[in-house]
């Protein structure tokens, strides 16, 4: 694992110099820069093709480097969740009272208008996918039990919601926007986890490179996780509502 980052970042070096042709230097950017406005409409659109590739390319090589890590917190979630949804069957008294203290906490969000839900899921989603990361440093240990914690939630009031509205409820309640939040709350916490690993391996004596992967991590996360988090929030505010609308 301690030449991923090396490896990694020269992935991306030579995705990068593969988009620019030889012999372009620093004038020629520079000077294409001040005629793009003179630039022919096919010519335009084969670079915005080009540069679309090169993002989706960015995100399946860095997906490739932390995908162990976030793997193992998708199993670290649904085996909470699994957990959360028996403990609720077997303890009514106990996923009751949790379910009391969730309703209290987001009863006055729900009462606002879609549009304040809406930037509300988002920010909450925001900030806890970036403590995630953040924390991560921390010998990845918080993200773990932040995961756990929340897919025992989950488990406990997907059960609660289940007893009274069935599962057919709950699925149509969660998949819409959760096919979207939650692999990019997974990978806020595989980044962090990422993270603790290389701290771990730092203290130990092994080459990292824990401030690059950080910067990178940050920049993954305002550049990918973060509007995929708000088109989460926006499904849903205003999407799942209207399909639950019709059970």
């Amino acid at each position: 694992m301690e030449r991923e980052t090396d490896y990694y970042l020269q992935e991306r070096n030579e995705e990068v110099r593969a988009e620019t042709p030889e012999g372009t230097g620093e004038e020629k950017i520079s000077a294409s820069g001040k005629n793009a406005f003179l630039a022919v409409p096919g010519e335009t659109k084969s670079r915005s093709e080009g540069r679309s590739i090169s993002k989706v390319s960015e995100f399946t090589s860095y997906l490739r480097f932390v995908w162990p890590y976030v793997l193992f917190m998708t199993f670290v979630f649904f085996g909470a969740l699994f957990a959360g949804y028996t403990s609720s069957a077997n303890s009514p008294g106990m996923a009751n009272t949790l379910m009391e203290s969730f309703s209290s906490r987001f009863a006055p969000l729900m009462a606002m208008s879609p549009i304040f839900i809406m930037l509300g899921i988002f920010l909450n989603n925001a900030f806890v996918s970036l403590l995630f990361l953040v924390l991560g440093l921390v010998f990845g240990i918080l993200p773990i039990l932040f995961i756990a914690f929340n897919g025992y939630m989950v488990g406990v009031i997907s059960h609660f919601v289940a007893q009274e509205k069935g599962l057919l409820f709950i699925f149509l309640a969660l998949l819409p926007h959760g096919i979207l939040e939650l692999p990019m709350v997974f990978l806020s916490a595989g980044i962090g986890l990422r993270l603790g690993h290389q701290v771990l391996s730092a203290l130990i004596g092994k080459p990292t490179e824990i401030k690059k992967e950080f910067k990178e991590g940050i920049r993954f996360y305002f550049h990918w996780i973060v509007p995929l988090l708000f088109l989460a929030a926006v499904v849903e505010a205003f999407i799942t509502p209207l399909i639950l609308s019709f059970l």
